[in-house]
């Protein structure tokens, strides 16, 4: 960067000298002939070495721009996709955390309605009437029994609400992990090009 500097440094202090040379030099065209000639010779040298200064500016700096605008892309692509990254992680991160309570009241479901099926057998019912006595003991063995099927009907149903759900949660987790490993994988290997960059391997 530097010998680019002092390189067209130079070539704008020759610019200026002869700049000043053609500034002092005689306007007059009815004076000396080979002035005249000299001096047109000069403006044109003048001309042809600002075009080319021009040139080799813009073929100096043009390329450092051009990789200036190109790092900034990267790090705004690093940077979008690292926010998305975050996001993706904490999505799957909630959705496995309904998982896991899901998978809780499923567990607490199966295990009432094993506690349902264990009631609802004739000894258990009979137990459960032991120390209620009178002639309504049958009726009231009935109401007993159809209110624990009612119940199960009700607990099953749930169980099979929550079944399904459950399944849908695994579904979710399942590429909401797929969308995390495959970001991952297409970031990663950026963020090595630029710590490669700042801190080029040994």
């Amino acid at each position: 960067m530097k010998i680019r500097f002092s390189f067209l440094l130079l070539l704008a202090c020759v610019a200026s000298g002869s700049l000043r040379v053609l500034a002092q030099a005689p306007q007059n065209s009815t004076g000396d002939p080979a002035l005249t000639t000299e001096v047109a010779g000069l403006r044109q040298s003048v001309q042809t070495l600002n075009n080319r200064l021009k040139t080799l500016s813009d073929e100096l700096f043009a390329p450092e721009q051009k990789k200036e605008d190109q790092s900034l892309d990267t790090v705004k692509k690093v940077t979008i996709s690292l926010d998305l990254l975050t996001h993706a992680e904490e999505r799957a991160e909630v959705l496995r955390r309904q998982l896991i309570e899901m998978v809780d009241k499923e567990t607490a479901l199966r295990s009432r309605m094993t506690q349902f099926d264990e009631d609802l057998r004739p000894e258990n019912i009979d137990r459960s009437m032991a120390g209620v006595g009178g002639t309504r003991t049958a009726e009231m063995r009935d109401t007993r029994r159809r209110v624990l099927e009612n119940d199960k009907r009700g607990a099953d149903n749930l169980l099979s609400i929550t079944v399904q759900g459950r399944m849908k949660l695994e579904e979710d987790v399942r590429q909401a992990d797929l969308l995390v490993s495959k970001l991952r994988m297409r970031l990663f290997p950026l963020i090595d090009k630029e710590i490669d960059k700042i801190n080029p391997p040994e």
